[in-house]
């Protein structure tokens, strides 16, 4: 792992977004730019959202889960917690439907 100074924490709240997730997460696990965390907040998703960040999670040690126990209603408060768990220097944003070209995090 690098030293916080050069890590971007992103946050990704999400609730039931199973559609597009992989795709989402897949997108950030091709950055040409390697020193990031993914802090994905569930807001207790009711469709198989969480098995699918699970699966991610166990096989890249940068991808980190907070799994809500009562639903927010809404993306704020998710991104505030990730946020609140952040390691990095930086903090970016991502939404569970967004897909990154490959040299998004090199143009920060």
């Amino acid at each position: 792992m690098t030293s916080t100074n050069n890590l971007i924490s992103l946050v990704m709240p999400v609730y039931n977004g199973v559609e597009l997730i992989s795709e989402t997460i897949n997108s950030i696990i091709s950055q040409s730019y390697p020193y990031w965390e993914l802090i994905i907040v569930n807001d207790k998703s009711t469709d198989n959202t969480l098995e699918i960040v699970n699966e991610y999670k166990d096989k890249d040690e940068r991808i980190k889960l907070i799994d809500l126990e009562e639903n927010c209603g809404g993306p704020a408060k998710p991104r505030n917690i990730g946020i609140e768990n952040s390691k990095g220097n930086f903090i970016a944003l991502i939404d569970a439907d967004d897909i990154w070209h490959k040299n998004k995090l090199l143009e920060c």
